[in-house]
């Protein structure tokens, strides 16, 4: 099976030449999905962006989640939000693994020191059997790759099935997931003293992130920190 696949690929690159999801452009490796120009136009998020200084802010005045980082900013009708889109909603996972081999990168450089477990923001099971998969799961292999830190997929369970937080202040947003996540009670025992690295593919005002943060907290976790593929242009306000 292997060597009939490895035997037809590069005949049907040929009838059917790869192209770039994103802009159309052929590309030489079909499995890249996006082209390297695409990659580059994403815009970078460093600590000296004001979206990310506002979030950070938020997050050490809160007290539940310890530090973050975060790779691009994702713009509206921008080829980053385009990228997310084709990762949460056309299946194409490749997307999500190559943002978090990305994202493990950098945290490699960041000073969040050991980490013992990475763990994403789950699905509710009903947007879960929509979907067929939970994107930022691919982010999380994709760190996890990177780093070599343990990945646990179902560390935590969404409970509530929360109204899109799209059009909701932060204030909203805080109430709308307010005990809408437990621990998954076989890592009860794993967790305690540990520091999470909590995983998300998108991050606008930090109000989902600080309900996970906070239940793993009073679990016993050690630390919290968090890290998304993006930050939301303006939205952490």
């Amino acid at each position: 099976m292997w060597l009939k696949q490895n035997l037809l690929k590069p005949i049907l690159d040929f009838i059917f030449p790869p192209v770039c999801l994103l802009c159309q452009k052929i590309i030489d490796d079909g499995d890249a999905k996006i082209c390297t120009e695409c990659w580059n136009s994403f815009t970078i998020v460093d600590e000296t962006h004001p979206d990310y200084m506002v979030l950070k802010n938020r997050f050490i005045s809160g007290g539940v989640i310890k530090d973050f980082t975060s790779s691009f900013l994702f713009e509206k009708e921008g080829k980053f939000q385009e990228a997310i889109h084709l990762l949460k909603y056309k299946g194409i996972k490749s997307v999500g693994l190559k943002l978090g081999l990305v994202l493990g990168e950098k945290i490699n450089q960041n000073s969040f020191g050991t980490i013992d477990i990475v763990a994403p923001v789950p699905l509710h099971k009903l947007k879960l059997r929509e979907r067929g998969y939970n994107q930022t799961d691919y982010i999380c292999k994709g760190i996890s790759q990177s780093t070599e830190y343990i990945a646990i997929f179902d560390l935590i369970t969404r409970l509530k099935y929360t109204q899109s937080q799209t059009a909701l202040t932060f204030q909203q947003r805080k109430e709308n997931v307010s005990d809408a996540f437990v621990l998954n009670d076989k890592y009860k025992d794993l967790i305690r003293d540990k520091v999470v690295l909590l995983v998300d593919d998108v991050i606008t005002t930090g109000a989902t992130i600080e309900a996970v943060g906070r239940v793993l907290k009073s679990a016993g976790a050690k630390n919290v920190f968090t890290t998304s593929a993006g930050l939301a242009k303006g939205d952490g306000v």
